[in-house]
């Protein structure tokens, strides 16, 4: 069940947001050792955002999941993996970036009509 939600500043071609969706999608998904099936990556391109003061490429992201998340350890080690992704993809430096974790209880998701809980 995670979900990883990825505002960004810069355009995106059709292909391009695909490309980012499936490699974003299997490096999460394994890092947190959940199935791909229950992944949810969501990609919101041409947002306004500033940051540092600058409207040069920037974004921020938002990771919840049900376990996997939350120590400094695999926070660091998630981060280390998925920002060099996002420069790849779409040209923002990891000093243009931030990244927030939850930690979400099995019952504070649903999925298919009812909590994981």
């Amino acid at each position: 069940m995670p979900v990883f939600t990825l505002n960004v500043n810069v355009s995106l071609s059709a292909e391009k947001k695909t490309e980012l969706l499936k490699e974003l999608s299997t490096v999460i998904g394994k890092l947190l050792g959940k199935p791909e099936m229950y992944m949810c990556i969501h990609v919101n391109a041409d947002q306004a955002i500033s940051f540092a003061g600058t409207t040069e490429p920037a974004g921020f992201a938002v990771l919840k999941s049900i376990g996997g998340v939350g120590s400094s350890a695999q926070n660091n080690k998630i981060s280390a993996a998925v920002f060099p992704i996002i420069e790849k993809h779409l040209g923002i430096p990891g000093n243009r970036l931030y990244i927030e974790f939850f930690n979400l209880g099995a019952a504070d998701i649903a999925f298919n009509g009812q909590t994981f809980a």
